[in-house]
């Protein structure tokens, strides 16, 4: 009989860290009773669960969800809670969740919380993920379409970055980018960014960046002499009117040449599959 309850409680011990890693892993959010909490979300919000009765919520705008205390719930009830449990988030096409806990008498709440992709999840399963020969194939395909005018265009110091079609399949977005180098000097590249940043940045404690990774990228581009083409494919990605994508090409030192585009949430939104 031992031998059995043993056996059944093995599964359990394997099964309940996992499942606190999980807990331990939503972002956490400090709620006191001086404030309220903001919710910034990039999409309209459709469904909020709230962790038990000691809290109202309100959208003042579809995209901004208002948390606070209920007056009933005392401020000795407050401090005797660590955590008050989970609130999850829905909007369009996602879900986010976040862990409230209570904040400390000299520790100041959290006021405002932007949602970013990085706490997203999709509401409707991903499509099947692109193999990388056909992303290439795929690539090859944009890239042999002649560059037309271009969908936007930064320029700075001689160096010109321009985004020449922009397409998406599935979970990925396809950017065609064109480089110009009006010097007579090879522009080597030391970077090629792409970040989603704050549009304006007004105070420093409020600032948040989150950079992109290619999921793809055609070919290996070092560096080139007046011109190049390339394509880059990213993942699928929410953000805020608040925010843009920034793509920024920088070159070797000690040249210090630099060009960012900047694209909106919209932007990308209007993207045609293939």
């Amino acid at each position: 009989m031992k031998k059995r309850i043993q056996q059944l409680l093995l599964p359990l011990l394997v099964v309940f860290p996992w499942l606190a890693s999980c807990a331990a892993a939503l972002p956490v959010i400090y709620i006191s009773a001086q404030s309220a909490v903001h919710f910034r979300s990039p999409e309209p919000i459709k469904y909020v669960d709230l962790p038990g009765a000691n809290f109202t919520g309100d959208l003042p705008q579809e995209n901004l969800l208002r948390l606070r205390f209920k007056d009933s719930f005392a401020v000795s009830d407050r401090k005797e809670l660590g955590s008050f449990g989970i609130i999850t988030i829905t909007g369009e096409h996602y879900f986010a969740q976040y862990q409230l806990m209570a904040a400390n008498e000299w520790q100041a709440g959290d006021s405002e919380v932007e949602i970013l992709p990085s706490h997203m999840l999709p509401l409707i399963p991903a499509l099947p993920s692109l193999s990388t020969p056909q992303m290439h194939a795929k690539s090859i395909a944009l890239i042999s379409r002649r560059a037309s005018k271009a969908l936007a265009s930064a320029k700075n110091q001689g160096v010109s970055l321009k985004l020449n079609q922009l397409r998406c399949s599935g979970e990925l977005i396809f950017l065609d980018l064109s480089f110009y180098n009006e010097a007579e000097l090879r522009y080597d590249i030391e970077d090629l960014s792409f970040v989603i940043s704050d549009k304006k940045i007004s105070r420093a404690s409020n600032f948040q960046s989150i950079e992109i990774k290619p999921t793809f990228t055609l070919s290996p581009l070092i560096g080139f002499a007046h011109a190049a083409r390339n394509i880059y494919v990213l993942p699928k990605m929410s953000f805020s009117a608040a925010k843009r994508l920034k793509i920024t090409l920088s070159e070797k030192q000690p040249s210090s040449r630099a060009v960012t585009l900047e694209l909106s949430y919209g932007e990308l939104l209007s993207a045609d599959s293939f």
